[in-house]
């Protein structure tokens, strides 16, 4: 683990030397050449981590065994792998399933991907622990459209197709979807898709696209009233009932899948919000402030919420109240993954902000939980290495912040006039 920490952060600074240099390359400088060749070395770099066992994280594990209860007949927010009765399906790759004593918090859209690649893998390989190798491909292939889609939605914006790069040259994004195999890159490409919707106006195909994020994972909810919007005093789109409507069927659909008592699952799943804590940052506050681990939970929901609510009044353009509604959810969640991380990475590209960048290059700092996670199975992320983290990415948030603040003042009519007299 040290010296896979050391080399992805040696790596991440070659990126942020390279992501500053892209984003010096002014609006038509660069060639359509030059930024697919960003893009097939991007592809390269994926190619090179791929032949690599998920050593970093066993959640594929978790996805197979999933899949596997569902071509038997199983319903995954129904079962536990320790339950008794399902010993019939414990096989070789059994003792690496994380979370035996846990349902399914994964969404509905989530286990049908498991599902049909479960059938589709076991048809050919009836090894178990080859078949979790495989259930990287499809995330990995949604990791490829996230960073086709990007492609299009940069030229969509008139900006540098070339600032591609920051997504696919990302060692996160390259280690947490070809080498680790996780499953956010779902809801990556499905958030990229709706905000390429966007930029082109198409409602409709921007909320199916939401909607399907939400049904991979429940948190883009949280970006629905950023994209109904707001104008003068009423909801900008909420009785197009062919745009945001749309989210209904959808989730109608993949309820039916899996009907039954979810509340025990959404319990647990509001974990990542408070519960167990891991590479927090400002949580931790919270935490204090609130004196009871329920309380500081809630408290960071309602933190979200009133975020998000606030960022739809004041109007702020769609994606980057999105970054911003992301952003803070990461930094007041009890959870935070290197992976969580992705989820606010495409955004970048549109909005490279250097502190968020530091953060993603800094994240693989939080691996050093692996340790007791392998020899205790408590995933532990030491408080020295938090400080580490999060110490120069707030410090740099802060900075940027009053450096912005200064050359506004700076710019603003009534400093000049002070200036001219």
């Amino acid at each position: 683990m040290p010296e896979t920490v050391t080399w992805l952060i040696l790596a991440s600074l070659f990126y942020l030397v390279s992501c500053y240099l892209v984003c010096r390359v002014p609006s038509g400088a660069g060639t359509r050449s030059f930024s697919l060749t960003i893009a097939a070395i991007g592809l390269i770099f994926r190619l090179t981590v791929w032949p690599l066992a998920p050593a970093l994280s066993d959640d594929l594990y978790r996805y197979r065994w999933e899949g596997k209860l569902q071509a038997a007949g199983g319903n995954p927010y129904n079962s536990r792998p320790a339950d008794a009765r399902l010993y019939d399906l414990r096989d070789s790759s059994f003792p690496l399933v994380v979370g035996k004593d846990f349902k399914a918090i994964y969404g509905p859209l989530i286990e049908q991907i498991e599902l049909w690649t479960y059938r589709a893998v076991a048809r050919w390989e009836k090894d178990p622990v080859r078949q979790v190798f495989w259930f990287k491909l499809p995330f990995a292939l949604c990791d490829l459209g996230a960073m086709a889609v990007l492609w299009l939605l940069l030229g969509a914006h008139g900006l540098p197709r070339e600032r591609v790069l920051i997504y696919a040259w990302s060692p996160l994004a390259i280690i947490e979807f070809w080498a680790t195999g996780h499953n956010d890159s779902v809801v990556v490409l499905l958030l990229v898709l709706a905000f390429l919707g966007v930029a082109k106006e198409r409602w409709s195909w921007a909320f199916t696209a939401l909607s399907l994020a939400a049904a991979a994972k429940v948190w883009p909810l949280l970006l629905f009233p950023i994209f109904i919007g707001w104008r003068g005093n009423r909801p900008r789109r909420w009785w197009h009932w062919c745009q945001w409507w749309v989210a209904l069927p959808i989730f109608g659909l993949f309820a039916l899948l899996y009907w039954t008592d979810v509340t025990e699952n959404v319990q647990f799943a509001s974990g990542f919000m408070g519960g167990w804590r891991n590479n927090d940052s400002l949580f931790g506050i919270i935490l204090w402030l609130a004196k009871d681990v329920y309380r500081a939970k809630y408290a960071a929901i309602a933190i979200v919420a009133v975020t998000a609510l606030v960022l739809t009044l004041l109007q702020i353009p769609l994606e980057r109240a999105c970054l911003a509604a992301i952003t803070v959810m990461l930094m007041v969640s009890a959870n935070c993954h290197p992976w969580y991380l992705t989820w606010f990475l495409p955004l970048l590209v549109l909005f490279p902000a250097p502190a968020l960048l530091l953060w993603t290059a800094l994240a693989p700092l939080a691996y050093a939980g692996v340790i007791s996670w392998v020899i205790v199975g408590v995933w532990r992320t030491p408080n020295e290495f938090r400080w580490l983290e999060y110490v120069p990415v707030y410090s740099m948030l802060i900075g940027c912040w009053l450096v912005s603040q200064m050359i506004s003042r700076r710019r603003s009519p009534g400093s000049s006039a002070h200036t001219a007299e």
